[in-house]
């Protein structure tokens, strides 16, 4: 990971840092009913099955639940396939039957009350092979926030000028990409040893290379995790690796305003967790904690962990900081003093910007303010990524 030096800097005007992280309540009727979408399961080139999982019936009876799903983004029961699957709010088991094979399908758990029809989150999974990409996402509030670290926190750099955004609601995926996940979409496509994808967006592009000790291998055949890395994060992918796979999924990389509004999970503080990140709290070098922060262990794991390991942020995210750092959408540039709305970075330019720090790096570099970069066809063996979808 390619970190940010003052020698590239220019000067940079200073912004208040006493903005507050001030999401807005979705514009959702509290008397819907609430439910989930677990991933799907028993999949084959025709059929699959998926869960429902109803939290609240609103307050009236559930009259009609089930899935719906299709090949496009957020399905409906008026425009899609559906299945009817009783009634009442306990959890109820769907089966997909009628599927075409080869073919990538977004599912969403329904559930119609007096009131109207509530969705859940979507999920996704492609009858090839029976692969299911598994995505779990957590629902980001739109809102506002200064974007940034203040002059006075530590170990900041120059690059992390502060300035006010505002964003949409977004979703995010809970967990960065695991080995699994990516080599499903790699023996999918029929990527092979070289990592490119010739009908995909960068056809010239490598987007991965093999290396058993990095979780995930060419075999001679296909690409396959190194047993016990399956829900380890992907490494070693390159941007174009990691947008390639976005648009399978049916999502995008977060830009880097939406990474840093997610990370930071309605806090100011250097991190999520506050001012310091402990040994328990994340995975980096845990002899290199933030300046005036102590540890009480300083053998950190020196390897990457599962994408699960330790406590989510607010926002139900896991491994924001450390583990590996991840890409976002943006080239990077200079920021804006401005307030922004929904910024999305320079048009063009030369490096991909890095977020999150890692397993390897200091307690600095996994900030919620600071800014890695590196050249797009570059790879890290600590570096991966996580999607942004609508929400």
């Amino acid at each position: 990971m390619l970190i940010v030096q003052s020698a590239l800097l220019l000067s940079f005007k200073k912004e208040d840092a006493g903005t507050r992280v001030t999401p807005n309540t979705p514009n959702n009727p509290a008397n819907l009913p609430t439910l989930s979408t677990s991933a799907a399961s028993e999949i084959t080139s025709t059929t699959a099955s998926s869960v429902g999982n109803i939290s609240s019936d609103g307050g009236s009876d559930i009259t009609a639940r089930g899935v719906v799903w299709s090949s496009s983004q957020k399905p409906t029961i008026e425009l899609n396939t559906k299945t009817s699957d009783g009634t009442g709010s306990s959890s109820f088991n769907s089966s997909l039957t009628g599927l075409s094979p080869n073919t990538l399908y977004y599912v969403r758990a329904y559930a119609t009350n007096a009131v109207g029809t509530a969705y859940g989150n979507q999920i996704s999974f492609s009858t090839q092979d029976g692969i299911s990409l598994n995505i779990e996402t957590s629902l980001i509030p739109a809102g506002t926030f200064t974007m940034g670290s203040p002059i006075t926190e530590p170990d900041r750099t120059k690059t992390e000028i502060q300035h006010q955004v505002t964003l949409s609601a977004f979703r995010m995926s809970k967990y960065e990409i695991s080995n699994a996940q990516y080599a499903g979409f790699l023996n999918a496509k029929g990527i092979g040893s070289n990592g490119i994808y010739a009908a995909g967006a960068y056809p010239t592009q490598a987007l991965i290379y093999s290396n058993i000790a990095w979780g995930l291998t060419w075999t001679g055949m296909q690409w396959q995790p190194v047993a016990g890395k399956e829900n380890f994060p992907i490494e070693n992918v390159t941007w174009y690796g990691a947008a390639e796979f976005a648009i399978y999924a049916g999502g995008r990389l977060p830009t880097e305003a939406e990474w840093e509004y997610a990370c930071r999970g309605n806090t100011t503080t250097p991190f999520s967790t506050g001012a310091c990140l402990d040994n328990t709290q994340a995975n980096y070098r845990w002899d290199l904690p933030l300046t005036g922060c102590t540890n009480t262990s300083d053998d950190y794991p020196d390897q990457t962990l599962a994408v699960n390991s330790y406590s989510p942020n607010a926002y139900g995210l896991y491994n924001m900081h450390g583990n590996v750092c991840e890409w976002c959408a943006d080239w990077y540039g200079v920021y804006s003093t401005t307030a922004q709305t929904n910024p999305s970075g320079p048009a063009s330019g030369t490096y991909r910007i890095l977020r999150g720090g890692s397993g390897s790096e200091n307690a600095r570099s996994c900030r919620s303010a600071m800014r890695g970069i590196s050249l797009p066809a570059k790879i890290h063996y600590d570096c991966g990524f996580r999607l942004a979808f609508a929400p």
